[in-house]
């Protein structure tokens, strides 16, 4: 918890500093674009190394515009994550304890193009499109094991469960969480 709240204060204080640094910029900047534009003065960018220097602190400070806001929402999730890891609810703590002893299997329900793009270390793949046709992973299929169901918004575990109960898988549960909620709350890792 320690780490995590100290990573938000360092991540807030690099907020503070750009924000300070472009409240400076533009008090030393503004006055001098408008005194020349309004023609007392040559204009300010005129000299070769000073335009340069200015449009490399103009582009800092875009960069820093643009991007601070994303790089504020993306150091909040980075830290709920971590605080969120150590607080996994309890229907979920014994789901991975499940799948970690070998007495039960993730099966992810979501497409191959879905699974292509991120998935669970310790899931199966399982297609719900493939599913309601009769197919399904060999181990899927072992009655000792439960089956615990994962799609991308807890929508489509409901077919699946009711497809893998055709098959005739008896222990079959339904998460209502999908992975991305599933990997804030700090479940599992991510594939490689």
């Amino acid at each position: 918890k320690h780490k995590a709240e100290s990573s938000l204060c360092s991540l807030a204080s690099t907020y503070t500093g750009c924000i300070s640094f472009l409240k400076q910029f533009l008090r030393l900047i503004l006055p001098a674009i408008h005194a020349s534009a309004v023609g007392h003065q040559e204009p300010l960018i005129s000299k070769p190394p000073l335009r340069e220097h200015m449009m490399v602190r103009v582009l800092i400070a875009a960069i820093v515009a643009r991007s601070s806001n994303a790089f504020l929402q993306s150091a909040t999730r980075t830290a709920r994550r971590s605080l969120a890891a150590r607080a996994l609810p309890p229907h979920l703590e014994t789901v991975k304890a499940d799948v970690a002893g070998g007495d039960a299997l993730l099966l992810d329900v979501r497409e191959p193009h879905e699974w292509a793009a991120a998935h669970f270390a310790s899931a199966t793949h399982a297609p719900l499109s493939a599913l309601q046709q009769g197919a399904c992973p060999k181990e899927a299929l072992d009655a000792t094991k439960r089956l615990y169901l994962h799609c991308a918004a807890g929508i489509r575990v409901h077919p699946a469960k009711a497809a893998l109960e055709a098959l005739g898988c008896d222990d079959v549960v339904a998460l209502q969480e999908g992975i991305s909620e599933l990997y804030e709350l700090g479940f599992d890792d991510l594939a490689e």
